[in-house]
């Protein structure tokens, strides 16, 4: 559950001030980017972990007003739903701490419980809002099956190899990138060397998403700038969620001429985040598929 604060602008250290303003809604990264998807008009469902507390039914409820699955999503009577709190500047730049709760009681055998839905799926796509060996349980029976594995390293962590080699798309931010790699992510050519480093241990592409400046894909053979839409952003809030959700939908697994398709998924993902950042709250933000008649012109 987000609450977020509006500020005139960010603190600094030991600096107290007051907000102008309170939003309290669902939120997670999860969360968002089966929104995203699901409000493109794709099957989505989703394995997670709430609390037994009125955020976790409320996180549900919703889910299942915006059309998503949620037959694999547990109650943990141990630990409360996850929340976060974001603060966020007139800019549009924010700060987002997370308390994990239930998201962190997620285990393998909850994923085991969901190995059909697995089989049944085109993309698997997760977060570091839970455990990591659970993601890569997850992969791994999804790489067995034949199917597309997307991971954004969010929170930021270093990720182990063996997760590397079950990975097809890794779409880190680039403060998660240089976490990750700790390449210089002002260089394009410093981010594709640190990507390679990424592509070497076992991942097929890495997508980084550089705000204003766009996104650039690296694969095996280079890489490509992809230019952002140019927006007035008031809230970047679920930008990056919105972002991957999106470029999900577009992932063609039998493309004929699958970096052309990787291309237009990230042209695609980059024209609904910048609708994203021109809105204010987190999955309030997400347009609809009605809203994108001409997103594709």
């Amino acid at each position: 559950m987000d609450t977020s604060l509006l500020l005139e602008s960010l603190p600094s250290q030991g600096e107290t001030i007051l907000a102008t303003s309170k939003l309290t809604g669902p939120g997670g990264k999860g969360f968002n980017q089966a929104v995203s998807a699901a409000r493109l008009g794709v099957e989505v469902n989703f394995i997670g972990k709430v609390g037994a507390d009125e955020f976790g039914r409320q996180l549900v409820t919703t889910l299942q007003q915006e059309g998503v699955s949620t037959d694999h999503i547990y109650v943990d009577a141990n630990f409360p739903t996850g929340e976060a709190i974001i603060l966020l500047g007139s800019s549009g730049s924010n700060i987002i701490v997370v308390n994990s709760g239930s998201n962190m009681g997620l285990t393998p055998a909850d994923i085991d419980h969901s190995e059909q839905m697995i089989a049944d799926a085109d993309i698997i796509l997760a977060q570091f809002e839970v455990p990591v060996p659970v993601i890569e349980h997850a992969f791994a029976l999804a790489r067995a099956k034949g199917k597309i594995t997307v991971l954004n390293p969010a929170p930021a962590k270093q990720i182990p190899a063996s997760l590397l080699q079950l990975t097809d798309f890794l779409i880190p931010n680039e403060s998660e990138m240089h976490i990750i790699t700790c390449c210089d992510t002002d260089s394009n050519e410093s981010i594709s060397e640190g990507a390679y480093k990424l592509i070497q241990q076992g991942v097929g592409s890495v997508i980084v998403t550089l705000g204003e400046r766009g996104s650039l894909i690296c694969h095996r053979d280079g890489s490509i700038p992809i230019p952002a839409q140019r927006v007035q952003a008031i809230d970047t809030t679920a930008a990056g969620d919105s972002f991957i959700g999106a470029f999900c939908t577009q992932l063609d697994a039998y493309s004929d001429k699958p970096l052309d398709n990787i291309i237009e998924a990230v042209q695609f993902a980059n024209r609904f985040s910048a609708i994203v950042v021109q809105r204010k709250g987190a999955f309030q933000s997400i347009p609809y598929i009605h809203e994108l008649i001409d997103i594709q012109a």
